[in-house]
């Protein structure tokens, strides 16, 4: 127990309140703040080399920590490209306090089995075949799947042209997530 004015306080019970008072910022976990901040601070140096941040992702562990980001382009990502944006990033990543001796970091591609859920994922699927994974509206323990053509995207919603020529037009609130569905 540490005492702190008039109440006394465990240790655990003091790290988290001291960890949602530098990590709060609205967001509810401190992992989730540490992969936004990573996202704002990458975001702007990609765009500027004509690459978008798909996704990042920042896991600690006991002695290290790896930081992954996956960029996308038109035509898609080399290795060589992925390579460049690390030596672009790293010095910033350094100087910002992110990356240290104990931190492993990685640019890759997404891949073609990445996960799409959000409008902007399915917007890169244009044109393409994808499986999608839906919330049943009226019984959300029970899940849906549509194979189909992506053919329209905005916001609230995904239209898809099925196999068998049918169109379905799926909410996006409604979509668990999507994956591309390669076809030889």
């Amino acid at each position: 127990m540490w005492a702190n004015g008039d109440n006394d306080v465990t240790w655990q019970e003091w790290v988290f309140a001291r960890s949602f008072v530098l990590y709060g910022d609205g967001v509810n976990t401190p992992e989730a703040d540490r992969r936004a901040h990573l996202m704002r601070l990458c975001e702007p140096i990609l765009e500027s080399n004509g690459i978008e941040l798909v996704d990042g992702e920042w896991k600690s562990g006991r002695r290290n920590a790896m930081i992954r980001l996956y960029i996308h382009k038109p035509g898609g990502v080399t290795v060589g490209e992925c390579q460049r944006m690390l030596r672009k990033l790293e010095p910033m990543l350094m100087v910002e306090g992110i990356l240290d001796d104990n931190t492993a970091f990685e640019v890759a591609s997404p891949g073609l089995d990445r996960p799409l859920r959000t409008p902007k994922d399915f917007r890169r699927a244009d044109g393409y075949f994808v499986t999608v994974r839906r919330r049943h509206p009226d019984f959300p323990e029970k899940e849906e799947r549509y194979v189909g053509k992506v053919t329209y995207v905005v916001d609230s919603e995904l239209t898809l042209v099925l196999d068998n020529g049918e169109e379905v037009i799926l909410p996006m609130d409604e979509i668990i997530e999507g994956k591309f569905d390669i076809r030889f």
